[in-house]
């Protein structure tokens, strides 16, 4: 497959520096790192998130009013070092502190507890929270082990939504784990997705199979199964989901639909739209529903469901 680029070594590079003048007006690029941040942000707690290039709009889309005051940007599929995400921190304001928020992977845990002890040596409070919401990655006994997909959106904009009313960097991190705390998400792939710098494969997969729980990056899923109809979809994916999160009768949810990265808006839709009816059956009520591309990799075809419990506190 083609793929629109230069040099494949520089293609964060050339992305980050195309996203920031397509959005000079809220955004600027961080000097030396592959990082951007939001102009003219308020004195209080800011909030940075960041991991791999690749799975655009995350974590690139996420910065701006109401969601990261900063995104810190690893190379392709790669976690950010924790000395980007240093001198990202040293080169915004910083004195309220800083919470970092990314998903649950070997590499960025390390590089991101790295980083708050870096910033410690400076003077500098900082916190990091893992989000862990892909239910099928781990069990429950073992949910510590599960890696964080499309919930992580969630997450930054509670926690950019908390600092954003003024409370201190514990508060924005309790806020952060609460709204992790709540997320659960099942990932379905229906087709491979490829390498931005070589337009091949990451991973083969027979073509009239799908693989439930599979992971963004070809990580084995738990079942392969024929091509259901939406509803048979949507009914599978909820029954992984509400036992999992503990959901009940009057229970409320937020509901994100997310495509993969070459899912028609109309299938997301049609998706959607079976997802509310079951749980409609299953007397759950949808606070609110986002459909779209969040959490992607390029030319994936498949989709993830998300679900938050909310609550009156995650609600605001």
């Amino acid at each position: 497959m083609n793929t629109i680029k230069n040099r494949p070594e520089d293609m964060v590079e050339e992305m980050i520096e195309g996203y920031v003048r397509s959005n000079c007006d809220l955004l600027e690029k961080v000097s030396g790192v592959k990082a951007i941040r939001v102009k003219n942000t308020a004195s209080r707690v800011m909030v940075i998130a960041g991991g791999g290039a690749g799975c655009e709009p995350m974590y690139i889309g996420y910065a701006g009013e109401g969601m990261a005051d900063a995104i810190v940007s690893g190379n392709i599929f790669a976690a950010p070092s924790a000395t980007a995400l240093l001198k990202t921190i040293r080169q915004m304001y910083h004195e309220d502190g800083v919470l970092m928020i990314t998903g649950n992977y070997i590499g960025d845990v390390l590089n991101y507890e790295l980083a708050v002890e870096l910033c410690g040596y400076e003077g500098i409070n900082a916190k990091a929270v893992f989000v862990k919401d892909d239910i099928l990655h781990a069990s429950k006994e073992n949910r510590g082990n599960r890696r964080g997909i499309t919930g992580i959106m969630s997450v930054i904009k509670a926690a950019a939504g908390a600092a954003a009313s003024g409370l201190s960097l514990e508060e924005v991190e309790q806020t952060a784990i609460r709204a992790r705390d709540q997320i659960g998400s099942v990932s379905v792939t229906f087709w491979p997705g490829y390498r931005p710098e070589t337009g091949k494969n990451m991973y083969e997969m027979d073509s009239d199979t799908i693989e439930i729980g599979m992971g963004f990056n070809g990580e084995p899923g738990i079942l392969k199964m024929k091509m259901p109809t939406a509803d048979q979809l949507a009914e599978k994916v909820l029954d992984y989901l509400i036992p999992d999160m503990n959901l009940k009768k009057g229970d409320e949810v937020l509901l994100i639909v997310n495509g993969k990265g070459a899912t028609s808006n109309m299938e997301l839709s049609i998706m959607s739209n079976s997802l509310h009816q079951y749980l409609m059956c299953r007397e759950i009520s949808v606070f609110k529903t986002e459909v779209g591309n969040f959490f992607t990799a390029p030319g994936m075809g498949g989709n993830s469901v998300t679900l938050m419990k909310m609550d009156p506190l995650l609600k605001r």
